[in-house]
């Protein structure tokens, strides 16, 4: 028959257990917060959108030369559209149909273009809003919405990829989240993207504060 431990060895014994799980517990969560802080460059970034803002402002920041399509139905490169006039554009994510963010950012934009043309930018900057759902906006759902916007189309476009498998080139380049949502919809994040006429990605500035994003781009284009 198996003796049992003297008591005070059992409580040896219980506590060294408890001490190892202890151990054990406390150095995976120093290595989950290790890589945590790792991934999010010192716990500085803590979005795909803040960890290119990040990149950004330590220098600019070469996008892809994608196809696209504008509600004319003309296709063009957006590297030959940023360098065809030398201006400087300021780029948001859209999807035509979207009900929320779009709508909010709908109105940052319209603002940006009452602002150019006031103050006769429209040789100098122009606004540029890109769709991430060519699936569902073509030429005429993009006609349709910059009809409804009532755009200048001297001071702001709407295009969309013309190949859905750009999409998350186009995305990861400006640091753009878009998560399907019921119903056919899109949740995603919004901001402002400066881009030079050489596509580079220079500035990227909260979709709140449009006169910082024309200050901003009027600064490149000097």
């Amino acid at each position: 028959m198996a003796k049992s431990l003297p008591q005070d060895l059992e409580a040896t014994a219980g506590d060294t257990g408890l001490f190892k799980t202890f151990t054990a517990s406390v150095l995976a969560l120093l290595f989950g917060l290790g890589g945590l802080l790792y991934a999010t460059e010192g716990g500085r970034a803590y979005t795909t959108e803040t960890l290119r803002r990040t990149a950004v402002d330590r220098a600019p920041q070469s996008i892809p030369d994608l196809q696209l399509v504008d509600d004319s139905g003309r296709h063009l490169g957006l590297h030959a559209m940023l360098a065809g006039d030398g201006r400087v554009r300021i780029v948001d994510f859209i999807y035509t149909r979207c009900q929320t963010v779009c709508t909010s950012l709908a109105s940052v934009t319209q603002r940006l273009q009452a602002d150019i043309l006031a103050q006769q930018l429209e040789r100098r900057v122009a606004v540029l809003s890109i769709s991430f759902d060519p699936e569902a906006d073509d030429p005429p759902a993009l006609k349709a919405y910059a009809d409804r916007l009532r755009m200048d189309r001297s001071a702001w476009q709407v295009v969309s990829l013309a190949k859905p498998a750009d999409r998350r080139r186009l995305l990861d380049a400006f640091g753009i989240m878009v998560v399907p949502a019921p119903f056919g919809e899109f949740e995603h994040n919004a901001a402002l993207h400066i881009v030079d006429a050489s596509g580079r990605l220079v500035r990227i500035v909260d979709a709140e504060a449009p006169g910082e994003a024309l200050a901003a781009a009027l600064a490149v284009g000097r």
